[in-house]
């Protein structure tokens, strides 16, 4: 008798996983060496987004990929435990993309992390907490980054995000370095604008001597010409005349008399 009743629970689990896996809308429970998971599923076909990150069953396993999907999206609430029972993950799918409030747990029991989720990206607060309790980090995401003030007590460290990059904040002054950073603006732009006069003033200069240099060297140009044409007319009044040919051709004939 007793053998029949355990048969019966045998072929009841296997039936029960069975249709757990087949059926979408049934609770599904899968292990592995670290955890336990409960969750749900659905068929619902969806044409999958670059930017975001599905997760879906498949083969007894639960996958995650990026702007794809090959199997049943998780779908409902869904349940992460250590094999001790305790909880190690609680959040809610919607079509395979994280929504809602996610919450995560140590070992032993303690609240780790906080995030809030919409459409498969951080959207909202987080905060992450130390195993005794103690808060350790908190800020806000927007669209899956990080914006606003983020203060991290681990590393006593307090940073200001605006579109997922630091913003550089400018260290605090009193009134005497305000009032030093002043004058030492004023020095710099006054020798800066002193440079720069002196700058036109000698280029100036050096453009009065071009020109200046120039004229010079036109005029000698001119004198030189001149000088020239002045040899060249001397040359032309003292050299004798040649004789023309008529003149030539008689003396030639009177030479032979």
């Amino acid at each position: 008798m007793k053998t029949i009743i355990l048969s019966r629970n045998i072929l009841f689990f296997f039936a029960f996983t069975l249709v757990s896996f087949s059926d979408p809308y049934t609770i599904k429970r899968v292990s592995d060496k670290n955890f336990r998971y409960e969750f749900y599923t659905t068929d619902k076909k969806i044409k999958p987004k670059e930017n975001k990150t599905y997760y879906w069953f498949k083969g007894g396993l639960i996958h995650e990929s990026q702007g794809g999907v090959t199997g049943d999206l998780l779908n409902g609430k869904f349940t992460k435990t250590y094999h001790n029972n305790k909880l190690a993950k609680q959040g809610e799918f919607k079509n395979g993309l994280r929504v809602g409030v996610w919450k995560t747990w140590h070992t032993n029991g303690v609240l780790a992390t906080t995030q809030d989720w919409y459409k498969g990206l951080r959207s909202g607060k987080f905060f992450r907490y130390d195993e005794n309790g103690n808060l350790i980090e908190n800020g806000k995401f927007t669209a899956d980054i990080k914006t606003g003030k983020w203060i991290n007590r681990e590393k006593k460290d307090t940073l200001m995000y605006k579109r997922g990059g630091i913003v550089i904040q400018k260290p605090s002054l009193s009134k005497s370095e305000k009032y030093k950073l002043k004058q030492d603006t004023k020095k710099i732009e006054a020798n800066k604008k002193a440079k720069k006069e002196l700058e036109v003033t000698n280029d100036a200069k050096k453009l009065a001597n071009y020109k200046t240099e120039t004229k010079e060297e036109e005029k000698k140009a001119k004198e030189n010409l001149k000088e020239e044409k002045t040899i060249v007319k001397k040359q032309s009044i003292n050299k004798p005349k040649k004789d023309s040919k008529m003149k030539i051709f008689f003396k030639n004939i009177l030479k032979k008399k």
